[in-house]
């Protein structure tokens, strides 16, 4: 099995106008292999996202049932996304961080490449980004 990459870039793109990649951005410019993940969610703000804290208590929920939570135009703060393929394996995982960036982790070409072309300032995560 390949290693996951980690990447991290900017959740602010330049403009005009200046704008916020929301998690509903990301899981769609993944296209087709997001659709098919289902999701755990963490979020580390009580009271922020209500809706999101519901869906953490859920366990797994899907790609629609996530996207359907969050807001097209929603700036999220601190939260961990993971994404795990039809045999329960983890493959992508996504973390904000104070709502400037992205981080994500998978070994799945497709999703690193699609990050890589809509994100192009993507770079390795610094050391020690994704200790537990």
């Amino acid at each position: 099995m390949t290693a996951p990459v980690p990447l991290t870039f900017s959740a602010w793109r330049d403009g005009p106008p200046k704008r916020y990649v929301t998690l509903a951005e990301l899981l769609l410019r993944m296209g087709e292999f997001a659709l098919e993940l289902t999701w755990t969610v963490e979020v580390y703000e009580e009271g922020v996202h209500p809706e999101l804290e519901r869906a953490a208590a859920l366990g797994r929920i899907g790609t629609l049932e996530l996207l359907a939570l969050v807001a097209p135009a929603r700036q999220l703060v601190d939260g961990d996304y993971d994404g795990y393929d039809a045999d329960g394996r983890l493959v992508l995982e996504l973390q904000e961080f104070d709502g400037t960036s992205w981080d994500l982790r998978t070994a799945e070409p497709l999703v690193l490449d699609a990050v890589r072309r809509w994100f192009p300032d993507a770079e390795p995560s610094p050391p020690g980004a994704w200790d537990e």
